[in-house]
């Protein structure tokens, strides 16, 4: 999937969130339940988040900058092999 969303010009990140049993990890309010170790959780998210925030950082910079391959400037069509 991640290639085929690279192809559509999505930009992927290495960690990602899986929350089990959502139910168990939140309150009512989106607060993590009383029980849990929330501090644990915060990191857990903040690996993803931290990724987010670079993808962006460096897609800002990036933006309007003229690339250098001419192969980005054509159909993905046109990119085949032979």
């Amino acid at each position: 999937m991640r290639t085929f969303l690279s192809e559509l010009g999505c930009l992927p990140v290495s960690a990602m969130v899986h929350v089990p049993h959502a139910q168990d990890v939140f309150d009512e309010q989106s607060q993590f339940a009383p029980e849990l170790d929330a501090q644990r959780w915060t990191g857990y998210f903040g690996r993803t988040f931290e990724q987010l925030i670079w993808w962006s950082e460096a897609a800002a910079r990036q933006n309007g900058v003229k690339l250098v391959s001419k192969t980005f400037n054509k159909n993905p069509s046109q990119r085949d092999a032979p």
